[in-house]
């Protein structure tokens, strides 16, 4: 019977052996919800009127937007403990707050930079696509790893039409239409450990989008991140 404590001893070397070599897996999968806040836009426009002739003059517009939903998945791979690469796929969605068209062509007293309310419509849809990397700090007693990294990627968008009113009952609408475009973002955050395979991971990101008008937006986010 002595060779019981030796054989039990070298079964939980081994056990320990696999689970060391489990929680060393460099891959994880992640997911996270949160909130899309774009910054207000000022761009050269032209503004449509039907009429006969049907007329078309050039001017500059003013648009805010109310706060939307974002929700990523992604997955990643750790090349060194400091250094991590991600594919990350993402929806967004936010609507128009208000407008404020201006144009100095006669005719169009309404459109002196006036503010008119979103009242339906004008709804954007995003997909998009990233390529991360990351550089995850030395962990804070064991459990917090703060990190900074970047990535780049393109999105497929859909707006819709749009109808804004005035405080005096004027309308303006806004044309619908899809698009693609390019972006870049920054992030931050800090990885909670809260088991051997699992942690919650807060984050800010600041998106710009490389497109007519350059919209950027600010993104905070919290994770659940599973380390195989």
């Amino acid at each position: 019977m002595r060779w019981i404590a030796p054989a039990l001893a070298g079964l939980a070397a081994t056990l320990a052996c696999t689970a060391s070599a489990e929680a060393a897996s460099p891959w994880y999968v992640e997911g996270g919800l949160g909130g899309y806040f774009r910054d207000s836009e000022s761009s050269s426009n032209t503004f449509h009127r039907n009429a006969t002739p049907n007329v078309n003059v050039s001017g500059v517009d003013t648009l805010k937007f109310n706060p939307g939903l974002i929700a990523n998945v992604g997955v990643g791979y750790r090349l060194t403990s400091h250094l991590r690469i991600e594919a990350e796929a993402g929806y967004f969605t936010y609507t128009g707050h208000t407008l404020n068209p201006y144009t100095s062509a006669p005719g169009y007293p309404a459109l002196n930079g006036q503010t008119f309310t979103r009242r339906s419509g004008d709804r954007w849809s995003r997909y998009s696509g990233t390529v991360n990397a990351y550089y995850d700090f030395t962990p804070i007693a064991g459990r917090f790893t703060p990190y900074v990294g970047g990535g780049v990627g393109a999105s497929a968008d859909h707006r819709t039409n749009g109808r804004y009113k005035s405080a005096g009952g004027q309308i303006f609408t806004t044309p619908g239409g899809t698009s693609t475009q390019g972006f870049g973002l920054v992030e931050g955050g800090v990885s909670i450990a809260v088991s051997p395979h699992w942690a919650v991971v807060p984050t800010y990101r600041y998106m710009h989008c490389f497109a007519v008008g350059e919209d950027s937006a600010h993104v905070g986010q919290i994770r659940l991140r599973y380390s195989f």
